[in-house]
Formats: C-alpha cells, sequence, structure tokens
C-alpha cells in the first residue's frame, strides 16, 4: 500500500490562507494498520478565521481534498485544527460531544400546543 506524504499535503494546501505561515504545525498520525489517519494542524487565532473563510467552505474544500487523497490509497482522513494561544498552547477547535448519546432534539411549539418536558 503506498501512503501520502500527509505533513506536506496539508501545508501545501494550507499556507496560501495564512498571514503568518512560519507558526502553522501539522502533526499526522495513522492507526488501525494504516487504514486511518488523523491529522491535527495548530494555527494562531487570526489564520485560523482566514482558513475557515465564508461559511467554512475554505475548510471543507481542504477537508474534501484530503479525503480524496486518502482514498486513493484505501485510507480514511480526518482534519482536527487546534488554535494555538500567545504561550503556544493548543486547544481544539470544537469540543467533542460526551458519550452520552446525541443531544435531545427539542421541539418548537405552535399556538395552544403544550410544551414536553424532558
Amino acid at each position: 500500500m503506498t501512503t501520502l506524504n500527509y505533513v506536506e499535503l496539508v501545508k501545501f494546501l494550507v499556507r496560501p490562507f495564512l498571514e503568518k505561515p512560519d507558526d502553522l504545525k501539522v502533526d499526522c498520525e495513522v492507526f488501525r494498520q494504516n487504514s486511518r489517519v488523523w491529522i491535527r494542524l495548530a494555527l494562531g487565532d487570526e489564520d485560523r478565521a482566514r482558513l475557515i473563510g465564508r461559511g467554512g467552505r475554505s475548510l471543507q474544500t481542504i477537508r474534501t481534498l484530503l479525503t480524496t487523497a486518502a482514498d486513493q490509497v484505501q485510507q480514511s482522513a480526518f482534519l482536527e485544527i487546534y488554535a494555538t494561544d500567545s504561550i503556544g498552547k493548543s486547544t481544539p477547535l470544537r469540543r467533542r460531544r460526551s458519550s452520552a448519546g446525541p443531544a435531545p432534539v427539542r421541539r418548537s411549539r405552535s399556538r395552544g400546543e403544550s410544551v414536553n418536558r424532558y
């Protein structure tokens, strides 16, 4: 099985969006007999906003390109973005949900309809 250099691919795709491309940090980890690849990238708040773009379109395009490249070598690629604060500590862009299951679905009520409490 052929492997890709995901770190270089991500840098190639992401650097044009950044004002400080030298601050970009990319980490790649391969799991389960080379079938899953987790790519983590850390960058500052300003660059993170530029990368995400309007409505997340730029980021979604990068994720699609990574997924397509990984499919060519029978792998699954996942991209996580971390924000780097002023002291260099990285935190995830969004938190994962707990393993307790999905959040309850709330219904909007129409006039005269009673509210079901959870």
